[in-house]
């Protein structure tokens, strides 16, 4: 569905990129935007294909996700709602190099990108905004690998939670993904992330309950990290 057919007419506008941008900018992008909707499961696209869009998750969950040598899946990035994936291949002219999910009925705003970076040389706007994302992306990514070097699993796990409670701006919160997905982004086994869980409980951290986190002592979290 194109965007200005549908009554999603400018929400292109409350995606962090496309913030600030004048009214005739964002129905200049509308024009390149068509919908879809994803189930829970499906497949947006996998490592190889070649990739000439740019994907903005409008609504719901996704997964990046590459596959190890052994065939094991590693989680990557979790993009929720604002946020956009398929750039580096877009800009770099390359196949796909992950794969990318729906982990829940998912909307998906996807901008022709041949367009898209006609656009993007005219709106100088939008290039800072673009270079603000992928930069904290990058910081992201550099700290995720100094996690995995140098924090045991405790401490990743810690980290995690004080992050969605920060995401969600709230002590309790729902964790974006399920726990098998959780421990393949901490680098550990469901199992080891299970009796981390529990014995967070068991100490008066938090409570538990399926994926309904609270946090109960914020400062015993952030002692584990220092």
């Amino acid at each position: 569905m194109q965007c200005l057919q549908c009554n999603k007419k400018y929400c292109l506008s409350f995606v962090p990129i496309f913030q600030q941008l004048k009214t005739e900018e964002i129905m200049e992008l509308s024009h390149i935007v068509t919908h879809k909707t994803y189930k829970k499961g499906e497949v947006i696209f996998l490592a190889g294909d070649v990739n000439n869009h740019l994907f903005v998750v409008h609504k719901g969950t996704v997964k990046i996700t590459h596959i190890s040598e052994d065939g094991r899946e590693q989680v990557v990035r979790i993009i929720q709602a604002g946020d956009f994936f398929g750039e580096l291949s877009l800009f770099r002219s390359s196949p796909l190099n992950s794969n990318a999910e729906a982990i829940e009925l998912t909307e998906v705003c996807i901008l022709q990108g041949h367009t898209f970076k006609d656009i993007l040389t005219n709106i100088p706007s939008l290039q800072f905004n673009m270079l603000n994302q992928l930069s904290e992306r990058l910081e992201k990514a550099e700290f995720q690998l100094s996690q995995l070097s140098n924090q045991d699993v405790g401490q990743r796990l810690a980290t995690f939670l004080l992050q969605c409670s920060q995401n969600s701006g709230n002590e309790a919160f729902e964790l974006p993904i399920n726990k098998t997905d959780a421990a393949s982004m901490l680098g550990t086994s469901r199992e080891t992330l299970s009796r981390k869980l529990s014995f967070f409980q068991r100490k008066g951290y938090i409570t538990v309950s399926a994926r309904q986190i609270r946090i109960c002592n914020r400062n015993a979290l952030q002692a584990l990290l220092s």
